[in-house]
């Protein structure tokens, strides 16, 4: 799988930081489901009222820098594994400044869903390859 993803500029709001003025160890998991959400989204081109195929099961975020009121980060998604049942995904967010320096790293996993059946369900073969295209 290519290393190519889905960008999503995510603007930072005075509400989304804490006392130190830094943005709030919670508010990130806001961005990388926010970039997670519109990747899929575009990717399968849904309306945005209709659920998405899969859910997100597990997240995780490693701090490296901090973000603050005005800044503008990237969050870059792209899927990284697939799995019988279940994809996972990173989350690269930079702050866009002249080197582009990285604030904080998020992993995602995601489990194909069958909401009519509430059962999990096999990754398409379809969707794996929809991916492939767009991340290379």
């Amino acid at each position: 799988m290519g290393d190519n993803g889905y960008n999503t500029v995510i603007e930072v709001k005075y509400r989304d930081t804490d006392s130190m003025g830094h943005v709030s160890s919670p508010v990130y998991y806001d961005y990388l489901q926010h970039s997670y959400l519109s990747y899929m989204f575009d990717l399968l081109k849904l309306p945005r009222d209709q659920k998405l195929p899969h859910i997100m099961v597990k997240t995780s975020c490693e701090y490296a820098q901090p973000a603050f009121f005005g800044d503008t980060l990237t969050v870059k998604s792209r899927v990284t594994k697939f799995g019988t049942k279940s994809f996972e995904m990173e989350h690269l967010m930079l702050r866009n400044d002249e080197k582009n320096t990285v604030i904080a790293k998020g992993l995602s996993t995601h489990v194909m869903f069958d909401y009519e059946a509430n059962s999990t369900t096999v990754v398409p073969e379809d969707f794996k390859q929809q991916v492939s295209v767009y991340q290379n």
